[in-house]
C-alpha cells in the first residue's frame, strides 16, 4: 500500500455492484447491524449513491441511479434505470419504480407503491399506503399507482389505492383521494379536475404546443433551453 492511499472496505457479500458505480463510504448496504444482507442487493452500473443513504436487503436497482444524501431504499424494492432520487427521500420496501423516474427531496413513498416510467415527483410529496391509520392489523396496505409520465406537484399527498393516470399532472399541495384519468390536470383538497394537459401552456413561452408531451418523453429529459434574448 502506498502512503496516503485510501483503503475502502469491500462491500458485504451478497451485494453486487455494477462497473463504474461510485458509492460513498457511509452508505449502508443491508441491515443496520452490519454483515451480509439476508437477500442479495443488486446495484447497476455507473450508480452514484451519496453519503448517509441506506439500501436494504433484496433491493434491485438498475443502471445509473443517482441519489442525494440520506436517501433510504427499503427491502425488496425494485428501481429501474436512469433514476434520480434527491436528499432525504424515503422509498419504503416492496415498491416498484420504473425507468427515468425523478423523485425530488424530502419525499415519502410508502410500501407497496408502483411508479411508472418517466414519472416526476416534486419535493415534499407523500404517497400513502394505509387506509386505516392506527390499526394494529395493517392487513390492507397498498400504496398508490402513478402511471407513466405523470407529474406530482410539490407537497402533494396521494392516498392509498389511488391510480394517477398516464401523463396526468397533480397540482402542488393537492390531496388526491380518488383515481385520476389519463392526461388530466387536477388540484385542490380533495383534488378536482381542472383541465386536460393539452390545454397547459408554458408560462415563459419557452415551449410551443403540447409541451408536456415532450417533457415526459425519456429522450427529452434534459434542462430547458435558456430564455430567448428577444422575450421582451
Amino acid at each position: 500500500m502506498r502512503r496516503g492511499e485510501l483503503v475502502r472496505d469491500p462491500p458485504p457479500s451478497n451485494v453486487r455492484i455494477g462497473k463504474g458505480a461510485l458509492i460513498d463510504d457511509d452508505v449502508r448496504l443491508g441491515s443496520e447491524g452490519g454483515g451480509a444482507p439476508v437477500r442479495p442487493i443488486d446495484i447497476g452500473r455507473d450508480a452514484r449513491i451519496r453519503g448517509g443513504s441506506a439500501i436494504d436487503a433484496g433491493a434491485r436497482i438498475g443502471d445509473r441511479l443517482e441519489t442525494g444524501r440520506n436517501v433510504s431504499i427499503g427491502e425488496d424494492t425494485v428501481i429501474g434505470a436512469d433514476c434520480h432520487i434527491r436528499n432525504n427521500t424515503v422509498i419504503e420496501g416492496d415498491c416498484v419504480v420504473g425507468d427515468h423516474v425523478r423523485i425530488a427531496a424530502n419525499c415519502f413513498i410508502a410500501r407497496f407503491t408502483t411508479i411508472g416510467d418517466g414519472v416526476t415527483i416534486a419535493p415534499g410529496a407523500c404517497l400513502a399506503n394505509d387506509p386505516h391509520p392506527g390499526s394494529d392489523a395493517h392487513g390492507c396496505l397498498r400504496g398508490p399507482t402513478i402511471e407513466r409520465g405523470a407529474q406530482i406537484g410539490m407537497n402533494a399527498t396521494i392516498l392509498p389505492f389511488v391510480t394517477v393516470g398516464e401523463r396526468s399532472v397533480v397540482g402542488a399541495g393537492s390531496v388526491v383521494t380518488r383515481d385520476v384519468a389519463a392526461e388530466l390536470v387536477v388540484a385542490g383538497n380533495p383534488a378536482r379536475v381542472l383541465k386536460s394537459i393539452s390545454e397547459v401552456v408554458c408560462p415563459l413561452d419557452l415551449e410551443e404546443g403540447d409541451y408536456l408531451r415532450a417533457a415526459t418523453h425519456p429522450d427529452s429529459m434534459r434542462p430547458a433551453p435558456p430564455p430567448s434574448q428577444n422575450w421582451k
